[in-house]
């Protein structure tokens, strides 16, 4: 934890010499999807400026974009009401035996748009699911008198 710590601190320095209200840490936005569907993501910081955010994520993790970067771009975006274009993301990717890598990450009106309709049709897809329709209420869990912790297998990162 120490050394990713320490490699937080060399690829974006920033984080830690924030300042409140302009700094957020552990931040969560929501939008409308449509009148039935609200998304709502967490973000590990924020720099908040009059008309832009910058979203940090920091993660073990490859820094390539992924599915939930677009959506937390998404749904940020439509939270503050901002233009695409104000949106930027950095993605701090660390990783268990190598150095962590800083990207930059862009945002722009088509990617938007393409995120928007990509959750639309996976929600709406979700929806008429057979296995998603006949489920009514949440699975139970394991109490921890009966969770078997060994029989979790390793996974190698």
């Amino acid at each position: 934890m120490d050394r990713w710590i320490m490699e937080v601190s060399l690829l974006f320095p920033e984080v830690f010499e924030w300042e409140p209200p302009k700094f957020l840490v552990d931040t969560q936005f929501s939008a409308k999807l449509n009148k039935d569907v609200c998304v709502q993501i967490n973000a590990n910081a924020a720099f908040l400026e009059r008309q832009s955010v910058h979203l940090i994520e920091w993660a073990i993790r490859h820094p390539v974009l992924n599915w939930s970067d677009r959506v937390k771009l998404w749904t940020a975006a439509e939270s503050l009401s901002l233009p695409p274009e104000n949106i930027k993301l950095t993605v701090l990717a660390l990783h268990p035996a190598h150095p962590g890598t800083r990207r930059e990450v862009s945002w722009d009106s088509r990617q938007h748009k393409q995120t928007r309709d990509w959750l639309a049709s996976a929600l709406a897809g979700q929806a008429r699911s057979p296995v998603a329709a006949r489920r009514t209420s949440l699975p139970a869990i394991a109490s921890l008198t009966h969770f078997d912790i060994e029989g979790i297998p390793e996974v190698e990162i």
